[in-house]
């Protein structure tokens, strides 16, 4: 995407086309598909896990202090952190995803939505947060707006808070993949070249690991713990799983654990 007004252009069109398989695209609940109620119950599992993954590494976010979910959608996960916070905030992009969010929710006093057009996070003050968490968001943007991203959401943790967010790192292909990436580069030339205004997509931006630690060093942050994950699977159905390994080919997607320090 050339600017910040061209992905809230894209996801805008995405969440009136079909807001749940924007973000869990399984290929089995695509045109509307997806019953709301085993949608919410991924994000569920989804806080669940990640909970119970930060606790085997010693870590729990205060369970006192305002939460995050970053690229929110519908709210799928900010539900789900309500049931452990008392004050959670989704923001996104996409009006229409605010819009669902707070429908969805509007009987949720601990949840709080909210729309952002910017490179930044100025709608919250630093250090608000005890624990953010963002996860298939990154990958669509690219990384000049990442890192600015990720610049906002550390500023906004509390020292001591502790921040998870996943990137795919890498793209494994073998012939038949390149031969799709061509084909898909292919395509998305076309439809430029057509200025077709009602096609939308999903970019799939990487970062290799190697950069963002190099990034993360340079920010008052202590890198606890990075996982191998599922998310960037093409097909991610919000069963949110930890790898032992690389997938053969595709994204490698990884989850980073980080603590502010200051």
């Amino acid at each position: 995407m050339a600017s910040l007004q061209e992905l809230q252009r894209n996801w805008e069109g995405l969440a009136r086309t079909d807001p749940l398989w924007s973000i869990c695209t399984d290929p089995q609940k695509r045109n509307r598909k997806w019953n709301a109620g085993e949608f919410f119950e991924t994000g569920d599992k989804e806080i669940g896990k990640v909970l119970s993954y930060l606790r085997s590494l010693g870590l729990s976010p205060d369970p006192n202090l305002p939460v995050l979910d970053f690229g929110c959608g519908v709210g799928r996960l900010t539900r789900a952190l309500s049931g452990y916070f008392p004050e959670c905030w989704g923001v996104d992009i996409s009006p229409t995803m605010v819009q669902l969010a707070q429908d969805f929710h509007k009987t949720n006093p601990r949840c709080h939505f909210c729309l952002n057009l910017t490179d930044n996070l100025s709608i919250f003050s630093s250090g608000y947060f005890g624990f953010v968490y963002t996860s298939i968001v990154l990958q669509h943007i690219e990384r000049r707006f990442v890192e600015k991203y990720l610049e906002e959401l550390i500023r906004a943790l509390k020292p001591g808070g502790i921040f998870v967010f996943q990137a795919p790192d890498r793209f494994k292909s073998g012939v038949v993949e390149r031969l799709r990436q061509k084909l898909s580069l292919r395509s998305r030339f076309e439809r430029l070249l057509k200025k077709n205004q009602n096609t939308f997509q999903m970019e799939m931006h990487c970062i290799p690991e190697n950069a963002v630690r190099k990034f993360l060093a340079r920010q008052k942050v202590q890198v606890a713990d990075v996982k191998l994950t599922n998310s960037a699977d093409s097909s991610f159905n919000g069963d949110l799983q930890y790898l032992d390994q690389e997938p053969e080919h595709g994204y490698v997607s990884k989850q980073y654990c980080v603590v502010k320090t200051a």
